[in-house]
Order: structure tokens, then C-alpha cells, then sequence
């Protein structure tokens, strides 16, 4: 079964959720500390043979453009963050397709080459927020991987339930399952690749990122893994570069936002390291290309 490695290239100060976080006008003001974590994760994935797929943030890519051309000059796909770091719902329709056109002309114009692939924010397709696909497609891009599951998502609801696709399903029910499917949205199709979700005690999780991907033991990833597999779905990956720096500065959260945003920093790189060396990864534009029998079609954006 192929899987996906994926990396949301952020700096530390890119964390939403805190009326702490720097707005962007300070952003130049502060150290940037996303060369030390990337250029790890850049070394294991060599190490490793696996080929990932990097979300840049263009507001990044603009300062870090010769780490853009690195990655890329190592196998590595380039795919969009969005420019600047926001939420679809918080800004609305002009100005998230404003951001997200001028981040994909930004990678385009460092690599020569197209970028097909797109992450919002903070996973921020959401029920406030499903237009956002219609957005997505417009600005030229044609796979999406912003759906996970509710307990990472925001908004007032989840873009997905059981037994549907996850990013067009409608109605209430907060559970998502992983699986490639295509949108039909006003702007064409749209490929969406959902981040990988599992069941514990009910509760649906986003089991390879983030605070679970640090928190959980190696065994249970193991073994989540497994479970995935034989359910015929496949591992979407995601980490950000400031998990590999435990050295990095941090910012004055809530206990909640820093236990989530800082625990177990100096697991994570075995973590990743234990996966590549025990599964085959590809980058996020080949899964949706080659997935194929998981996709269903649906229309109404």
C-alpha cells in the first residue's frame, strides 16, 4: 500500500489558536528557525529513500527560496500553504483566494514548475468553510489536503462524516474516515487526500500528526498503521519542522495550546525515522493520482 509523507514547512511562530501569536506585520522582526528543523527532516528522508511532499508557506518560500529549490532538487514535490497562514472562514472568499493565488505564483516562479498540490491552514476545510473547495479549484490547484478529523479541525462543525466522502459530506455527524476522493465543485474537480484519522474510544483522532504523532508509542503507530492497511486505506503523513527543534523559541500559550504545541519535541524524529524505514512513502501529488479505486464523485459546490 503507498503512503504519504507530508511536511507543513511553517516557522514557530506560525501556530494559530492563541491571541498570542505574532500578526504578520511582526513576522520579520523575529528569528527564523525553520532552516534547523528542515534541513533534519531533508537528512532522514535521504537516508530513508522516501520522497515527501512540502507544503510551503509562500510567505516562507519568499525568504527561503534557496530551501525551496533544495527540496525540490532532492525528489521532494512542492505544494502551497497558503501564503499567510490563514483560515478560510476568518477571511472569507476574496481574500483567502488572493492568498492562496499569490502563494502558488511564489513556488511557481522558485521551482519553474506547476504546483498542483494545496493545505490550508490549520486542516481549515471545515463546515464554515466548504465553499473554500470551489476557491481551491479556481486558483488552479488540483489535489486539496486540508480535511482531518473533527478533533483537529475548526469551525463550528466537521466537512465530513461516516460512509461518505470526507470533504463533501453533509450533516451533522463529527466523524471523518480516510479516503481519496473527487469534488465536483463549480470550478471543475478537485482531488481531496484527507490526513489519516483513527478510532480510540470513539473518538476520532489525526493519528499521524501533530501532539498524536508525538504522543503516541511507536507500537500503537505500529500498529494504527496496520489497522489502516487491512481497512484498505492508506497513512497520510504530516509533521512541521519546528517539531524536530526542541530548541526552538516558544510562544506564551494556554496550558492546553502548549501542551499540544510543545510535548515530546525529542520523540518525534525516531518516530519518523521508525515509519520510513517500515513503510512505503510517496508524495501526495503520486497518491492522488494512483488511488484511484477509493475515489467516488459528487456534486453541489
Amino acid at each position: 500500500m503507498l503512503n504519504a509523507f507530508s511536511v507543513d514547512v511553517e516557522d514557530w511562530f506560525h501556530i494559530l489558536g492563541s491571541p498570542t501569536v505574532p500578526a504578520i506585520e511582526q513576522w520579520d522582526s523575529l528569528e527564523s528557525c525553520v532552516e534547523r528543523g528542515l534541513e533534519q527532516l531533508l537528512k532522514m528522508l535521504n537516508e530513508t529513500s522516501t520522497r515527501a511532499t512540502f507544503f510551503w508557506l509562500g510567505w516562507l518560500a519568499e525568504r527561503h527560496s534557496d530551501l525551496v529549490r533544495k527540496c525540490q532538487e532532492q525528489g521532494h514535490e512542492i505544494a502551497s500553504h497558503g501564503y499567510a497562514h490563514v483560515l478560510p472562514w476568518e477571511v472569507g472568499a476574496v481574500p483567502f483566494k488572493d492568498d492562496i493565488v499569490r502563494a502558488k505564483k511564489i513556488l511557481e516562479d522558485i521551482t519553474g514548475e506547476q504546483v498542483r498540490g494545496f493545505r490550508t491552514a490549520g486542516f481549515g476545510i471545515t463546515g464554515r468553510a466548504r465553499w473554500a473547495l470551489t476557491v481551491i479549484a479556481e486558483a488552479g490547484y488540483q489535489y486539496d489536503s486540508s480535511v482531518a478529523p473533527p478533533a483537529l479541525g475548526r469551525g463550528n462543525k466537521p466537512a465530513c462524516r461516516d460512509g461518505t466522502c470526507p470533504a463533501i459530506a453533509r450533516g451533522d455527524k463529527p466523524a471523518c474516515r480516510s479516503g481519496t476522493c473527487i469534488i465536483d465543485t463549480q470550478n471543475g474537480p478537485l482531488i481531496e487526500v484527507p490526513v489519516t484519522g483513527f478510532v480510540l474510544l470513539g473518538l476520532r483522532l489525526g493519528l499521524l500528526g501533530g501532539g498524536y504523532l508525538r504522543i503516541f508509542p511507536k507500537w500503537f503507530l505500529r500498529l494504527a498503521t496496520w489497522k489502516l492497511h487491512v481497512s484498505g486505506y492508506p497513512l497520510i503523513l504530516y509533521v512541521h519542522p519546528r517539531e524536530i527543534d526542541p530548541h526552538h523559541p516558544r510562544l506564551p500559550l494556554s496550558f492546553f495550546r502548549r501542551f499540544k504545541c510543545y510535548v515530546h519535541f525529542g520523540s518525534t524524529m525516531s518516530k519518523l525515522r521508525c515509519l520510513c524505514e517500515n513503510y512505503d512513502f510517496v508524495p501526495l501529488r503520486e497518491l492522488a493520482d494512483t488511488v484511484s479505486a477509493c475515489m467516488t464523485s459528487s456534486a453541489g459546490y
